[in-house]
């Protein structure tokens, strides 16, 4: 445990475990501790955790202290400026707005799983599957020539979620490729060749997709036009599919949601499963059952 973890709880406890005369090896293992040595720290020497002692405290209220991070932020907030500036007018290649199989997994996903944040600039995928969160870092960086950011994160749970799984984040930062993806006009697939068609749909599948108990292969959005055109686009490509819309009651919202589920029917899931198939690691071994 690093040391800037250390609370004032775990502190008041070693402190009372001391009180009742154990010894620093013994509270460090109660508190679940790798060492001993920040309980002898405390027990034996005065000191307290870095974030609640009150040397620190007093440091950080100083007049001393203030001036210097005074002067730091006329050191630091040039270069910020100049870095918020280049991101600003972080240009794309010119062959990245060609209809590629590369931007057509991309907005694959981003009408799925995906957000755009024109404020932010951002491109953003967040979600439990590190493998789709790779291959969505993979392929958005090879299209825009960009370097993204990759990190994992917890998400704050609700009364109505008992377990939320670690989250993986990838972004990229741009103004100009969140605006070109924003308002991309997705039309312009029907007239594109097969590979790109696949690719749109690898990535839509890859956020919306999924496989069910009964080996029923299901694409589900709540976008009855966006559903319309996805299942028009497998129809395309010889792909069987129907459309059956449900209305629920949204258990984290409270409210009535309407769900349009596209099921492929028993003619096209081989196919499906061939042509289209999934980037994530679960749902290839799920789809490679029609193909035998």
């Amino acid at each position: 445990m690093k040391i800037n973890h250390y609370t004032k709880e775990n502190y008041d406890k070693a402190i009372e475990l001391r009180n009742k005369g154990y010894g620093s090896l013994r509270i460090s293992k109660i508190l679940g501790f790798k060492s001993r040595s920040a309980v002898e720290e405390w027990i034996n020497r005065g000191r307290q955790p870095y974030y609640i002692s009150k040397k620190r405290i007093k440091w950080s209220n100083s007049e001393k202290n203030k001036e210097r991070i005074k002067n730091l932020n006329y050191i630091t907030q040039p270069k910020a400026v100049k870095i918020s500036a280049q991101l600003r007018t972080k240009r794309l290649p010119e062959s990245a707005k060609n209809l590629s199989q590369e931007l057509a997994y991309i907005l694959g996903v981003l009408y799925g799983d995906g957000h755009i944040s024109i404020k932010q600039r951002r491109v953003i995928l967040s979600v439990i599957d590190k493998d789709f969160a790779l291959e969505f870092r993979n392929t958005i960086e090879k299209w825009s020539s960009f370097k993204s950011r990759f990190y994992t994160r917890n998400i704050k749970t609700n009364n109505k979620i008992k377990n939320r799984k670690i989250q993986y984040a990838c972004y990229i930062d741009s103004i100009e490729a969140s605006k070109f993806l924003k308002y991309f006009d997705i039309n312009l697939l029907n007239n594109s060749n097969n590979h790109i068609k696949v690719n749109f749909l690898r990535g839509f599948f890859d956020s919306e997709g999924y496989i069910s108990n009964s080996n029923e292969i299901i694409i589900y959005n709540s976008n009855y036009n966006l559903s319309i055109f996805v299942s028009n686009l497998l129809k395309s490509l010889n792909i069987k599919n129907k459309i059956r819309s449900t209305t629920n009651l949204n258990n984290l919202t409270n409210k009535m949601l309407t769900m349009h589920n596209i099921k492929i029917l028993i003619d096209g899931k081989e196919s499906f499963a061939k042509k289209i198939s999934s980037s994530l690691k679960r749902k290839q071994e799920k789809l490679a059952k029609f193909i035998k």
